[in-house]
């Protein structure tokens, strides 16, 4: 026997312990180091960890670290031809994960394609014409190899060969037994399982297949008129994964543990966005001009939430894949007034619709399990309406300066002030029925069907330039401010409690449960008030409004 607590800590470490005893704990998560923190070598590779051994031949389970590889190149030229000017663009991306994925999301041992099932199993009826080389076969029992089901990527067909709605209808909640291409009339149907030092991990595994993406870039205007012109412009643009890509070999290899298969996926596709606009600008007068465009803005191949279904073993489990897509489109109205005397404006207003699947990779989270959803609802950064207002009074210096002079001192020249008026409706939530603590439970309407209040938010800015030096080609100059944000400190909603729409009050003591809640304290003898003062601090917030009134005081130095 040790007494653990007589042991300093100098007299403990972790190569007391072989890597496995600890990983079976779920003790330790590395990668690119050792369990013990001992940076790994960079020529340790993705199958070392299932193949590698210590001195003593003991597995040591190194894991490889993550090395995403990316490259990218970018052509553009822009040229004028009979007074239209274009801007053509080209950039290619290439992305790759660098790592190896695997090769069927549905099962982590490789299961029998269709072609070799009926070369191997003898005396099965007839393939069906409708299935293909390359289909899954799944069979009655791990005894009987009759065909149960066929499944090619993420449809299913019964062993008739028809095409079924999904897997439910075929198994109907009872076990999922597939065909595995380890069968062997001597050892059965039986894969040999990850925890075997003679698992092959190419058997499972293959290496993430690189992502070429091609971005044409296009912006063309033409003069309609002398006093009127038209442009357009389209753009791809894609993102490399952002999230949920970071998947090692020590996850895998507890993919049938209850609760620790890996819920990441590290065969993710980077995300897509294809952008259209076209506008129309108007000149009203020699200080004027109205400008009106459209735009549409579309989401492809968005990381979310979702779930495998009849999976072997565990059922069905969490992950992640690129199946979310969404749509921005609206219109922006602006007037643009130049400098008169010394006063210019902008005013521009913005009707906006984003609608999509979800709005993170989380927003399906615990509505995928009967299937992934795939509704239109508003996204949550969606503004209807969003109004703006830039006025700028300013100064010049020199000859144009028209400001007060003191002592013949142009006291204001290179001074300025710039305000920022802006309206913001109310981004989506959803509605909650029963108030629960600090949140809600059940959806009123539709998911983002509600809005949270209007945002008004006015930014001030103060500044004078001064020139330090005025000789040579590069004069020294600096500009000194006093930036206030949200200068009138107004209390901008920007999250409530679902159940009651108020950002103060989650409706919770005031609900049955709530008072239950109450009649107990108070029969236990304490202070109810005590209680509501305690839980009303709890409900304040602060990141349920945007910021307060910020100043800041700088100075920037131009050379």
């Amino acid at each position: 026997w040790v007494n653990i607590h007589s042991l300093t800590p100098e007299q403990l470490s972790l190569d007391m312990f072989a890597p496995r005893e600890l990983m079976e704990q779920n003790l330790v998560n590395y990668r690119g180091y050792d369990f013990k923190g001992n940076k790994v070598n960079d020529n340790v590779v993705f199958n070392d960890f299932f193949t590698a051994k210590d001195a003593d031949g003991i597995r040591s389970f190194p894991v490889a670290a993550l090395q995403p590889l990316y490259q990218a190149a970018f052509l553009k030229d822009k040229f004028t031809f009979n007074k239209m000017i274009f801007s053509l663009g080209l950039r290619v991306e290439r992305f790759d994960l660098n790592t190896k994925v695997m090769r069927d999301q549905y099962s982590l041992y490789n299961v029998m394609s269709a072609k070799d099932y009926y070369a191997t199993i003898p005396g099965t009826p007839a393939r069906p014409g409708t299935i293909g080389d390359d289909y899954k076969v799944y069979v009655e029992s791990p005894q009987n190899l009759r065909p149960k089901a066929f499944r090619n990527g993420n449809t299913w067909y019964f062993a008739d060969g028809t095409q079924a709605n999904d897997g439910n209808v075929i198994f109907g909640g009872g076990v999922v037994t597939p065909m595995y291409s380890d069968y062997s009339s001597s050892r059965g149907n039986v894969a040999t399982p990850i925890e075997d030092p003679n698992f092959n991990p190419n058997s499972s595994f293959e290496d993430y297949k690189p992502q070429v993406n091609w971005l044409p870039r296009l912006a063309f205007s033409f003069p309609i008129s002398k006093d009127a012109n038209f442009f357009a412009h389209y753009d791809v643009l894609v993102q490399r994964p952002p999230s949920n890509w970071e998947v090692t070999p020590l996850d895998y290899f507890y993919f049938y543990t209850p609760g620790r298969t890996p819920s990441n996926n590290a065969n993710l596709k980077p995300e897509r966005v294809v952008d259209y606009e076209v506008g129309f600008q108007q000149r009203l007068n020699q200080n004027s001009a109205l400008k009106f465009s459209a735009y549409y803005r579309e989401m492809r191949d968005m990381i979310q939430r979702r779930t495998v279904l009849y999976v072997p073993v565990i059922g069905r489990y969490d992950t992640y894949g690129n199946v979310d897509f969404g749509t921005v489109k609206g219109f922006t109205l602006q007037y643009d007034l130049r400098r008169i005397q010394n006063t210019e404006l902008k005013l521009a207003y913005t009707l906006q619709f984003a609608d999509g699947t979800g709005s993170d990779a989380e927003s399906q989270k615990g509505l995928t399990t009967r299937g992934n959803i795939r509704t239109l609802f508003p996204l949550n950064f969606d503004e209807r309406h969003n109004i703006q207002a830039i006025i700028d009074y300013r100064f010049d210096d020199g000859k144009a300066y028209n400001g007060p002079r003191i002592a013949g001192k142009d006291v204001l020249a290179n001074f300025g002030v710039n305000l920022i008026v802006s309206a913001v409706s109310g981004r989506p939530y959803t509605a909650k029925i029963r108030p629960t603590r600090f949140d809600g439970a059940g959806t009123v309407g539709s998911v983002n069907g509600s809005r949270l209040p209007w945002r008004i938010n006015v930014d001030l800015r103060v500044d004078k330039s001064f020139d330090l030096t005025t000789k040579g080609k590069n004069p020294l100059s600096i500009n000194v401010y006093l930036r206030a944000s949200n200068l009138l400190n107004a209390l901008n909603v920007i999250g409530v409690y679902g159940a009651t729409g108020s950002a103060t009050n989650d409706g919770y003591l005031a609900s049955p449960d709530g008072r239950s809640v109450l009649r107990g304290i108070a029969e236990q003898g304490l202070n109810q008030q005590a209680y509501r003062d305690s839980y009303s601090w709890l409900l304040s917030n602060p990141g349920k409004y945007a910021q307060p009134r910020r100043i800041y005081v700088g100075a920037v130095l131009g050379f």
